[in-house]
């Protein structure tokens, strides 16, 4: 039985439809076309329906979720706590340091979310060093401007 090799035109082709997506969004604004274009080799697209769990609290998923169409409710104690919408991300945190879901997200609508695992986030930054740091502390900014928020959020709470 021959085995099928995956073309690798296909893969660019691929890839420069993904490039092209993520292209539109504000997440991606900070980086060239060529870098878009080579993080989309890192990424797996997920479409979910209106409702579909996307992650569930507890879940140990070490991956980075980009919002690119639609819209994700975060749930936490059964109440919505916030509404992600395209050029959102979610899941910084677990994919740095492996924790658990602090809550869960569903689907408000028709979604596609780009998703960067632990392990293609490790291998871009083996590929190219460079893209890699200036992810990473993409990563590190979103991370430091949602704990500025939330701390805003709880001195206001308890002011």
């Amino acid at each position: 039985m021959a085995s099928k090799k995956k073309d690798p035109k296909l893969n660019l082709e691929r890839y420069a439809k993904y490039a092209q997506i993520l292209e539109k969004t504000k997440w991606a604004s900070e980086f060239s076309w060529n870098h878009i274009r080579k993080i989309c080799q890192y990424i797996d697209p997920v479409r979910a329906k209106e409702g579909a769990i996307v992650f569930k609290e507890g879940d140990s998923e070490r991956s980075l979720g980009i919002i690119v169409k639609g819209s994700i409710d975060i749930i936490k104690e059964e109440s919505r706590v916030a509404t992600l919408k395209s050029s959102q991300t979610f899941g910084e945190m677990a994919l740095i340091d492996g924790e658990p879901r602090s809550a869960t997200g569903i689907a408000a609508e028709e979604t596609i979310i780009f998703f960067m695992e632990e392990k293609g986030l490790i291998k871009l930054t083996e590929d190219d060093p460079k893209l890699g740091v200036q992810l990473l502390w993409k990563i590190s900014k979103l991370i430091s401007q949602r704990l500025r928020q939330t701390t805003g959020l709880l001195v206001d709470y308890m002011g």
